[in-house]
């Protein structure tokens, strides 16, 4: 059965059923401003595939992202982040076509160092329709901290994070895996596909 073996896994790459996921960052260099301003940038933001999306406490505040330029020192932390500008908004984190994907890592930073120490809390929203969270400390001081996911945040539909009360947050450099489930075949490789069973059926038989 080696022969048939071989057939079938020629068969699994034409079918593209091995496929490798790349993980992609959102980085958010695109929205970079020299200036010393925070500047929005409205409440939906794609890049690579992926969409972020504000959403107010309530419906009398109008949800927006925004952006410290370069020049706002006392902010700006060395590379563009975006900003949730609602107190207590909520971040949501999607693929644009609605797939899985697995959350990977994300840069925080302070929005404004106070020395006081503050938490963020993540939702993961599984495919499934389970939940999961994980919360990440700051250190309450302006600069960038890396914070790893747990191996729970797979599968997912989306994540989201509360902006806090009056502990901004900054966030860059997401990164994100896409989940692929594998593509379905067009009629041609069915009609391919079928006849690879049929050498492997035969092999077989004549073994």
């Amino acid at each position: 059965m080696k022969k048939g073996m071989q057939v079938l896994m020629g068969l699994a790459l034409v079918l593209g059923v091995v496929s490798v996921a790349e993980s992609a960052v959102l980085d958010f260099e695109s929205l970079r401003h020299d200036d010393d301003q925070i500047v929005e940038i409205g409440a939906v933001y794609e890049e690579s595939g992926f969409r972020l999306t504000a959403t107010a406490p309530d419906s009398s505040l109008a949800p927006s992202f925004a952006t410290a330029g370069t020049e706002l020192d006392y902010v700006f932390t060395g590379s563009t982040a975006l900003i949730n500008d609602n107190w207590e908004g909520t971040t949501i984190l999607m693929r644009t076509d609605g797939g899985l994907f697995q959350m990977n890592s994300i840069d925080l930073a302070e929005l404004f160092a106070t020395g006081e120490p503050f938490t963020v809390t993540f939702t993961g929203l599984l495919g499934n329709g389970d939940s999961v969270f994980q919360t990440f400390n700051l250190d309450g001081l302006l600069g960038t901290e890396t914070f790893v996911f747990d191996t729970d945040f797979t599968d997912l539909v989306a994540v989201s994070w509360l902006q806090g009360d009056y502990l901004f947050h900054q966030f860059d450099n997401i990164d994100v895996t896409p989940i692929n489930a594998a593509p379905i075949p067009e009629p041609a490789t069915l009609l391919l596909f079928g006849a690879g069973l049929l050498v492997v059926t035969a092999v077989g038989r004549r073994k």
